[in-house]
């Protein structure tokens, strides 16, 4: 009897004990709630549907300023690249490309803000109507505008400093066949002609040293100087001779022969070839006109990571009503209400069940009724 009533006792303590534990589990579990963002997606659907259909339209001006900034960007080193090469016909066009381009940004640009502006609930009351992800989604679209602010001015000193530039290349030429007349009246003896037309290649040299004065602020000139103090040495070493010649009156003279020694220092003096002049404008590529692509691309790059938020932001590349909220009141499948009917409206929200039921299959037997 010990015995058993001994049993009896340890199996209602192991009972105690299995509830006693089932309760703390329950109590522990009770109080680890998992993380909640606190969002109300009820109270915020309608206020969410409607943004949405605004931002979708935004994000829609948004990639058409995308798409006019990159051929922005693309006219501009295509001016800088015409630049170096030398090639003004072609610098000219990417200008011209380059400013009506411009002129899209800034049109596109007063769209998106058009669009943007058109958005519901941006003030200090959004919480209360539309989601943080709305919000969020807002904003990543509204810093857009601000990111062409400076293109206007960049592409400015793009087209007015390399148009001045593009006249270096030509003035160096124009000089070079200047003074190659002057000597080909020198070497047929006609000196007083020679001198007359050296007055020419010494406007030039005078014309280019003034744009040298002008680009200096912002561009290395040091290469297009050197290259015009030798050729203005050469000229007037040769005018030196010209006038020697003059005054020798056909006789070889210790004045001729020095002015000729002279003549022969600075013609070994002057450039081989001319691939100094891509020396210079590589240098005055760099003064600014550089930097001048550069923040071009730099704008290009941060509207193409706003149009990579987006579309990640909606689920999709930016088309108008390519992106709505769910219906908080769908079903596991994803389906939601239409778009006339508030979440609580949906089909079945009252618990009734269908009035008619679905028609049946094509094909399947009709059922036989019983005898």
């Amino acid at each position: 009897m010990g015995r058993l009533r001994r049993l009896i006792l340890a199996l209602g303590w192991l009972a105690m004990a299995v509830v006693t534990a089932l309760g703390g589990a329950g109590i522990a579990t009770s109080l680890n709630h998992p993380p909640d963002s606190g969002a109300r997606p009820e109270l915020t659907w309608a206020g969410d549907r409607l943004a949405a259909q605004a931002l979708a339209v935004a994000a829609s001006r948004l990639q058409s300023l995308s798409d006019a900034v990159d051929a922005l960007g693309d006219s501009s080193k295509n001016a800088l690249a015409s630049l170096v090469a030398g090639d003004t016909a072609a610098l000219t066009a990417a200008l011209d490309r380059g400013s009506a381009q411009l002129a899209t940004v800034s049109a596109e640009t007063s769209q998106l803000q058009a669009a943007l502006a058109a958005v519901p609930f941006t003030d200090a009351q959004a919480p209360l109507h539309v989601s943080g992800s709305t919000i969020a989604r807002y904003q990543q679209l509204a810093a857009a505008p601000a990111l062409t602010r400076n293109l206007e001015s960049d592409w400015a000193v793009l087209s007015a400093r390399s148009m001045a530039a593009s006249a270096v290349p030509d003035l160096l030429a124009q000089h070079d066949q200047q003074t190659a007349a002057a000597a080909k009246e020198g070497e047929a003896g006609h000196y007083q002609q020679a001198l007359a037309l050296l007055d020419a290649p010494d406007a030039t040299i005078a014309q280019a040293r003034s744009l040298a004065a002008s680009l200096s602020s912002t561009v290395d000139v040091s290469t297009l100087i050197q290259w015009l103090d030798r050729q203005a040495a050469y000229d007037a070493a040769l005018r030196q001779l010209y006038q020697a010649m003059l005054s020798a009156h056909g006789r070889v003279t210790a004045a001729v022969r020095a002015a000729f020694a002279a003549e022969e220092a600075a013609k070994a003096g002057l450039p081989a070839n001319t691939r100094g002049i891509v020396v210079i404008m590589g240098d005055i590529a760099q003064g600014g006109l550089n930097q001048a692509v550069i923040d071009i691309e730099i704008a290009r790059g941060s509207i193409a990571g706003v149009m990579a938020d987006e579309q990640g932001s909606s689920g999709s590349p930016a088309s108008p009503g390519s992106s709505q909220p769910a219906s908080p009141a769908a079903g596991e499948g994803g389906s939601s209400p239409p778009a006339s009917q508030p979440p609580s409206a949906a089909p079945g929200a009252s618990g009734s069940p269908a009035e008619s039921s679905p028609p049946a299959a094509s094909g399947s037997p009709e059922p036989t009724p019983p005898p």
